[in-house]
C-alpha cells in the first residue's frame, strides 16, 4: 500500500467518523426538540411548537445532506477504484 493509498483511506475513515458524529448530534437534537415541542404543546405555546417544528425540519435537512454526501463519496471511491484497476 502506497502512502497515497494510505492517505486516501485515512481521509475516507475521517469523513465517515465525522458523519457518524453528526448523526449522533442529530439524534440528540431530535430528542431535545421533541421534548421542547411536547412541553410547548402542554403549555399551549404556539411559538415554542413552531420553533420545535422548524428545528426538526432542519435536522431532517441535515440528515438528507449527510446521506447525499455519503452517496457522492461512495461513487467517487468506486470510480477511483475502477481507474486504479485500469492503470494496473
Amino acid at each position: 500500500m502506497t502512502n497515497r493509498d494510505l492517505l486516501k483511506e485515512i481521509r475516507r475513515e475521517n469523513k465517515a467518523m465525522n458523519r457518524n458524529l453528526q448523526r449522533l448530534i442529530n439524534i440528540g437534537m431530535i430528542g431535545m426538540l421533541g421534548k421542547m415541542g411536547h412541553e410547548a404543546k402542554e403549555s399551549n405555546d404556539t411559538v415554542g411548537r413552531e420553533l420545535a417544528k422548524i428545528g426538526l425540519l432542519l435536522v431532517a435537512v441535515s440528515e438528507s445532506l449527510l446521506m447525499i454526501s455519503e452517496i457522492i463519496d461512495m461513487k467517487k471511491a468506486k470510480i477511483e477504484d475502477r481507474l486504479e484497476d485500469m492503470e494496473d
